[in-house]
């Protein structure tokens, strides 16, 4: 096939700024959430903006989670910002997911949060009809999963395992024959076909792997499919993580999976990738600057503050309540030092990260997980005492590890643990070439 290129965009999470994005209640609202809500078309038009103006590259990707949560008026609004990309003669594709679809949306006014229109499932295919449904050769009706030809011998399959007609986050059976039937007319064309699918294939960390909502519930299986009838890269959204991760099938073909970021949110990226069969070319770019106020900070330092202000308040609410023991442990949490907790432990803590508050370092290692490229690997400060305190907490492990074990195969929390806070992987989650020959 031809080399081609490109944009991948994902969970964009557009929300139309008149509905009402203010007040007490979306104050409190916004203390856990990642992504900026009352900035994100803002965000948006930005980036589109680049987008179009580059003229190397016509196609757009964009694999779920286009509204905020299904705003019916969130829908129009972003579908302006698509046509406008068509009208700069780029050829969008999207697929649609969880957030899209709401029949009780809301929004924030005086204070309140109120209910807005949303969105029915079934409306969405009419909605983004021009993105990818009405260029479709086959639609999957219950799932709302379609196969268009995206360029010369390239198709684009977009799995839609986020919607009413399929099991959350998982490929049924059902859905499967569909997919193996789309390749096999694919095969027959002589087409190469490049799939998407909002929620990751491969578990974008090791951890995740054991968290049901973080990947396919049935990926393994999902990803052999795929690669052994010919799908060789694939492309993903829904945990708002940089990763790249390989899988390849017993019969000796590989998958690779690129899972973008939220676009909205730290670490606020999107890719432009180029792909010619064998070799894949992936390129991370920045959300560029969108106002001209970022609460006078940076703008990676803008975006990274909210999340690690979401981070903070998500542990935090572990102990909001009532109790003594609640309020010892909050007091507890917010003030150890990482090298309080290292004496509690018995570990010994380099000298440089001693005195910084354990939250804070939670924080750091949350966002340095999403943003892809861990650097806490064995040899660094922080590496090497998360080491160490595994090792002292091994028997607590070793007992929880048969609990989690699936077809009989116990995980290894201490590897799972270290690879999901260092990258180990020996190549970049953000700028990478990887080559692909595959038996089949």
């Amino acid at each position: 096939m031809k080399p081609f290129n490109f944009f991948l965009v994902t969970d964009t999470h557009y929300f139309e700024p008149s509905l009402g994005a203010s007040g007490k209640a979306f104050d409190e609202y916004m203390k856990r959430e990642q992504y900026f809500m009352a900035e994100s078309s803002d965000i948006i038009k930005a980036v589109f903006s680049d987008i179009a103006a580059d003229k190397e590259t016509e196609y757009v990707i964009i694999p779920g989670d286009l509204s905020k949560n299904g705003e019916i008026e969130s829908h129009k609004s972003f579908l302006k910002e698509l046509y406008k990309f068509k009208d700069a003669g780029k050829k969008v594709f999207v697929l649609t997911a969880g957030h899209d679809y709401n029949e009780k949306s809301r929004a924030f006014v005086d204070d309140e949060r109120i209910e807005v229109e949303g969105t029915p499932f079934k409306l969405l295919p009419k909605l983004y009809k021009d993105f990818g449904y009405s260029q479709a050769i086959a639609v999957d009706e219950q799932s709302l999963s379609y196969i268009a030809d995206m360029t010369d011998g390239v198709r684009l399959l977009a799995i839609n395992c986020d919607g009413e007609g399929n099991p959350k986050g998982a490929v049924d059976e059902r859905l499967s024959e569909w997919i193996k039937l789309q390749l096999e007319n694919a095969k027959k064309s002589g087409c190469e076909v490049i799939a998407i699918c909002h929620y990751p294939i491969i578990p974008p960390v090791p951890v995740f792997d054991l968290v049901g909502d973080a990947k396919l519930k049935n990926w393994r299986d999902t990803a052999a499919l795929l690669a052994d009838n010919g799908v060789k890269l694939v492309l993903t959204g829904h945990m708002h993580i940089q990763s790249v991760n390989k899988f390849t099938s017993e019969n000796g073909n590989t998958l690779v999976d690129i899972c973008t970021s939220c676009l909205t949110g730290s670490p606020a990226k999107y890719r432009k990738v180029s792909y010619d069969g064998e070799k894949i070319d992936v390129r991370s770019i920045d959300v560029p600057d969108f106002r001209e106020e970022t609460n006078g900070v940076p703008l990676k330092e803008f975006f990274d503050n909210q999340f690690r202000y979401s981070i903070i308040n998500r542990v935090n609410g572990i102990f909001n309540g009532e109790g003594i023991a609640k309020k010892i442990g909050k007091k507890l949490l917010n003030g150890i030092t990482v090298g309080g907790l290292g004496r509690l432990l018995l570990v010994k803590v380099d000298k440089s990260i001693r005195k910084k508050k354990f939250i804070d370092l939670a924080g750091d290692i949350g966002i340095a997980i999403f943003a892809g490229d861990q650097p806490f690997v064995a040899g660094t400060p922080v590496g090497d005492a998360f080491g160490k305190a595994l090792d002292r907490l091994g028997f607590v492990l070793k007992k929880v590890e048969p609990k989690l074990a699936k077809n009989g195969v116990k995980p290894d929390l201490k590897e799972m643990l270290l690879n999901t806070i260092g990258n180990n992987k020996g190549y970049s989650d953000n700028n990478v070439i990887i080559y692909i020959q595959n038996k089949s």
